[in-house]
């Protein structure tokens, strides 16, 4: 595993340990095999600060299963904590691996966790006013969901565009801030893949984009490396 891209940060800080790590862990991306979770997992823990996170967006991803697979939301979360229960058996299974003293450096997150961070349950409703009422941020995130889709064969009408929309303004506050999660502030995630949506994150943390979501609420500076 080597870094290809590093923002908010530098490799010297991030190999420092001086932020506690954690792997965003995507339903829909199938990079996320056993085999590569299990090296993040070996990498994280050699330079995290204290512990390390494994972070399954399964409610997160409902919105997915929503919009694309055409299910009723209740269908959909049933469906996201299926599938995040059976990558949890397969992250318990890794985590069995380690040297027990090494065992309680990992903590397991779903997605319903993070959402309990105050710094989350504050910026949520403020992301969503902003993307009502301003229409350059509710344009950057809309074509956010473009970019996203460009290489899907489906067809998606401005009605499911919006809604899958959601995902990035729900995502939003995690990936611009980070969480913290047993009193453990996580401030680093890897990510096998750089995107328009870090690039985007990036400029709103260095106030080139939307600086006034900086006089809203005090965003502290996640850092995103993407490791493959």
């Amino acid at each position: 595993m080597k870094i290809k891209v590093i923002r908010g940060s530098t490799e010297k800080e991030v190999k420092s340990k001086k932020f506690n790590i954690y792997v965003g862990i995507s339903l829909g991306n199938k990079w996320f095999t056993k085999d590569n979770i299990r090296e993040y997992l070996q990498w994280a823990l050699k330079h995290t600060k204290n512990k390390v996170g494994l972070l399954v967006a399964d409610t997160l991803h409902a919105i997915n299963y929503e919009v694309r697979n055409d299910m009723k939301k209740e269908t959909s979360i049933k469906k996201s904590l299926r599938v995040g229960d059976k990558i949890i058996k397969m992250l318990n299974e890794l985590i069995k691996e380690l040297p027990k003293e090494v065992r309680k450096k990992v903590e397991i997150i779903r997605w319903e966790e993070v959402k309990k961070d105050i710094f989350n349950k504050k910026f949520i409703p403020v992301l969503y006013k902003e993307f009502e009422q301003n229409k350059e941020f509710k344009t950057s995130v809309i074509n956010l969901v473009k970019d996203n889709l460009q290489n899907s064969k489906d067809k998606f009408d401005d009605e499911k565009i919006e809604k899958l929309a959601e995902y990035i303004l729900e995502e939003l506050p995690e990936l611009l801030h980070g969480f913290t999660f047993k009193e453990i502030y996580y401030n680093c995630y890897l990510y096998p893949y750089d995107s328009s949506l870090t690039i985007f994150v990036e400029k709103i943390q260095n106030k080139e984009l939307f600086s006034e979501l900086h006089k809203k609420l005090d965003i502290k500076q996640n850092v995103f490396v993407a490791l493959k």
